[in-house]
C-alpha cells in the first residue's frame, strides 16, 4: 500500500473478520477501503456508534512495517487511530478488546473472480475464500440476478460477496450466456439500466475478440456503456487483452482494467495516460484470456 501509520488508518472504514478458521495462523482482517472501495463503493455493515479499542495485537500496516503491541481504535464503523499502544489515547468508557497473540492486517480482497452459478455453490466458494484469508470477493459479470441477495446476508465463516451481476459483451456463441450480448449502443445503455435496477456493485464489460473468434465491443458501444453507468452512479471495469483497447477504454473514462495488457509491452503513451488518470485501477490478472 505504501502508506504510513497512524495517519493512514485515520478515518478509514473498519470491518473485522473474526470467524475465519486458519491453519496455524491467528489473523484478524481489517478492511481498509482502498481498492474495492474505489471500484464498487463498498458498503460497510451498520455498527453501533461506540468506540472500541482493540489492544495488544501485532499490526501489519501495509507499508512493510509491523507494530507490536498495537492499539487500533474504532469509532462506529471508522478506524479513528492505530499505532503503538503508548501513542493511542483511548477515551474513557470505550470498550476494550484484548487481541494479544493475534495479528491485525488490511483485509485481503479478491477483485476479480468468477464464482459458481448456484446459490449453495456461491456460499461454498465464499467460505473457501475466507478459509484461506480472503475476506471479500468481487464476482465479475457472470452472475444471474437471482443470487445477488446473498450480498446482504451475514454468513458465518464466509467472505463478503460483491458482484457485477450480468456483464456486457458482444455475442459469444459457445461461451457463458450469463452476460448481456449486445450489438448496438442502445442495447448497451439498456443493459446498464437493468444492471443498475438490480443494484450491482460495478459494471463489467469485455473488450476482446478471443483470438479473432468474435467481434468485440466497439469504442462507441463501450463508450455508451461507460457513460450510462456513470450517469447512474456506477463504475465500470473492463476485461481486455490489447494495448490499444486499454488506451481506448481509458479515453472513454473506464474506472478499472480487470487484466493487465497482454498482447505487447505497454508504451510511453499508456504510462502517460495512467499518470493523467491516477485513480484508474489495474488488476494484474495475467495468466490467460479469462
Amino acid at each position: 500500500m505504501g502508506v504510513a501509520c497512524p495517519g493512514y488508518w485515520e478515518r478509514q472504514s473498519a470491518y473485522f473478520m473474526v470467524e475465519v478458521p486458519m491453519h496455524r495462523v491467528n489473523v484478524v482482517a481489517v478492511v481498509t477501503i482502498v481498492v474495492l472501495g474505489v471500484l464498487a463503493g463498498f458498503a460497510i455493515p451498520a455498527a453501533a456508534q461506540a468506540v472500541t479499542a482493540f489492544e495488544g495485537a501485532r499490526l501489519i500496516v501495509g507499508d512493510g512495517r509491523v507494530i507490536e503491541n498495537a492499539t487500533l481504535m474504532v469509532d462506529g464503523t471508522k478506524i479513528a487511530q492505530a499505532g503503538k499502544a503508548a501513542d493511542v489515547r483511548v477515551p474513557a468508557g470505550a470498550t476494550r478488546v484484548n487481541l494479544a497473540g493475534k495479528t491485525v492486517m488490511p483485509m485481503i480482497i479478491d477483485t476479480h473472480v468468477h464464482l459458481s452459478p448456484t446459490r449453495d455453490a456461491i456460499v461454498r466458494d465464499l467460505k473457501m475464500r475466507a478459509y484461506y484469508g480472503v475476506s471479500a470477493a468481487l464476482s465479475m459479470g457472470t452472475d444471474n440476478y437471482d443470487v445477488l441477495d446473498i450480498r446482504s446476508q451475514t454468513i458465518p465463516g464466509a467472505a463478503r460477496y460483491l458482484s457485477a451481476g450480468r456483464g456486457i459483451t458482444t455475442p459469444e456463441p459457445g461461451r457463458t450466456t450469463a452476460p448481456y450480448w449486445i450489438t448496438s449502443v442502445a442495447e448497451g445503455r439498456k443493459a446498464v439500466e437493468e444492471a443498475a435496477a438490480h443494484k450491482v456493485d460495478i459494471v463489467k464489460i469485455w473488450v476482446d475478440n478471443r483470438d479473432g473468434k468474435y467481434k468485440k465491443l466497439t469504442p462507441e458501444m463501450y463508450g455508451a456503456v461507460i457513460d450510462e453507468a456513470h450517469k447512474r452512479g456506477l463504475r465500470v471495469t473492463a476485461h481486455l487483452f490489447d494495448l490499444e483497447d486499454a488506451k481506448g477504454l481509458i479515453r472513454a473514462g473506464v474506472d478499472a482494467l480487470a487484466h493487465g495488457i497482454r498482447d505487447k509491452d505497454i508504451d510511453d503513451e499508456l504510462v502517460a495516460m495512467f499518470k493523467q488518470r491516477p485513480n484508474v485501477i489495474l488488476t494484474p490478472n495475467l495468466p490467460d484470456r479469462g
